[in-house]
């Protein structure tokens, strides 16, 4: 339970700290979160466009090739069509939904005791070889009804189970912003 540690662990120091405990962000904190949401908000861009342009040039293909058959197949392709717009567009609008949206960056605080509990999810394998999906196991930080998923394994040696922590946290996305230690285990 060393302080400085948890200062590096989590990228914070005092200025930040007594910022969160104020419910506000620090301009460093702010412009940190800012860039994480501008590159995420890049990538669903850009896969909106693709899906986009994916649309336009299966769609130019098949009209390029109806314009070698009759009217007859080319209602026949009618149908693709709509499935090719229903499918890309579609996720092409969500992709672009998601690229506009804004996070809700407001400070939280979750006060309580610290427990870790280690779970187990079921994710897709990106093995094309053996089962579909694979079981991992991570740990989640739960403090008083708030619980972090995906916690690194290195803050379990850092903070010490049952004692109480206030953490500073993200509202969307529970970044965690910054902690204090409040008292040992009673």
């Amino acid at each position: 339970m060393s302080e400085p540690n948890l200062h590096n662990f989590f990228n914070f120091n005092e200025a930040d700290l007594t910022a969160n405990r104020a419910s506000r962000l620090t301009k460093t904190q702010e412009a940190r979160l800012l860039e994480t949401e501008r590159g995420v908000s890049q990538i669903f861009k850009w896969a909106g466009v693709f899906l986009l342009l994916l649309a336009f040039g299966i769609t130019l293909l098949l009209l390029n090739e109806a314009r070698k058959l009759n009217w007859q197949d080319l209602a026949g392709m009618t149908p693709a069509l709509c499935v090719v717009w229903f499918i890309c567009g579609g996720f092409a609008y969500g992709a672009l939904k998601i690229a506009g949206s804004k996070n809700d960056h407001s400070v939280q605080k979750a006060e309580g005791k610290v427990n870790f509990v280690k779970v187990e999810k079921r994710v897709s394998n990106t093995s094309s070889s053996g089962p579909r999906y694979r079981t991992v196991q991570e740990y989640e930080l739960r403090v008083g009804k708030i619980a972090f998923e995906d916690v690194d394994e290195e803050l379990l040696n850092l903070i010490e189970e049952g004692d109480v922590y206030a953490f500073y946290y993200t509202k969307d996305t529970k970044d965690i912003l910054s902690c204090e230690f409040i008292s040992k285990e009673k």
